[in-house]
C-alpha cells in the first residue's frame, strides 16, 4: 500500500500571485513615499532655517540691534565699495552665524542637494534677502520703489529662503520676526 506524501511547500502559481500582489502593493505606495520622503526633507529645511533664525536674533543682540550686512556667494549685493556705510565689511551668512553655531549643515536644504545642489557651489542652500542689513530690529524702515521710507513689520519681511523653490515648486522662508513658513 502506498502512502500519499504531504507537500507543505508553495505550488509555483501560489508563489506568482503572492509575487504579484507585492508588485502591485509597492506601484500603488511609491507615490505615497515620495511624498513623504518629500515632506520630511521639508520639515528638515524648516528646522534649518528656524536655526539660522534664532543666530539672527542672537547676533541682533549682540551688535546694537542691528541685522548684519550679508552678500550672498552666487549674488553679490555689494560689489560698489560706494554702496557699502563706512566700517561695514559684507560678510557670508556662515561668516556671520558662524559664532552662533550656525556652520554647513544647517545651510543645506535637503532637497537642495538633489535639485541644483547650490549648497555645493555656494557653500549655502538659502539667499538672504538684503532689504534689513544695517537696519534695527526695532521699526526697521526700508526704501519703497517711489523713493519712500516705509517701517515694515517684522513678520511681513522675508528674510531668508531657499535659493530654489524646491519643496514642492515654493520655498520655505524665515521671516524677520523668527517665524518659519513651510511651503504648503
Amino acid at each position: 500500500m502506498e502512502v500519499a506524501r504531504r507537500h507543505d511547500a508553495f505550488t509555483l502559481i501560489e508563489l506568482i500571485a503572492v509575487i504579484a500582489i507585492i508588485g502591485m502593493l509597492a506601484t500603488l505606495l511609491a507615490p505615497q513615499y515620495k511624498r513623504m520622503i518629500d515632506r520630511a526633507n521639508s520639515v528638515a529645511c524648516a528646522a534649518n532655517l528656524r536655526q539660522i533664525g534664532i543666530a539672527v536674533n542672537l547676533y541682533v543682540n549682540d551688535n546694537e540691534q542691528k541685522f548684519p550686512y550679508i552678500n550672498n556667494p552666487a549674488n553679490p549685493v555689494y560689489t560698489d565699495p560706494e554702496e557699502i556705510p563706512e566700517g561695514v565689511t559684507p560678510v557670508t551668512m556662515a561668516e556671520a552665524f558662524g559664532p552662533y553655531d550656525i556652520a554647513g549643515k544647517s545651510l543645506r536644504c535637503p532637497s537642495d542637494v538633489a535639485f541644483n545642489n547650490r549648497f555645493a557651489t555656494d557653500g549655502t542652500s538659502y539667499e538672504w534677502r538684503p532689504l534689513l542689513d544695517g537696519e534695527t530690529k526695532v521699526n526697521p524702515e526700508i526704501f519703497t520703489r517711489r523713493g519712500t521710507v516705509r517701517v515694515v513689520r517684522l513678520s511681513r519681511m522675508r528674510l531668508v529662503f531657499d535659493t530654489d523653490s524646491v519643496h514642492r515648486g515654493r520655498p520655505n522662508t524665515l521671516y524677520a520676526d523668527g517665524s518659519v513658513r513651510m511651503a504648503p
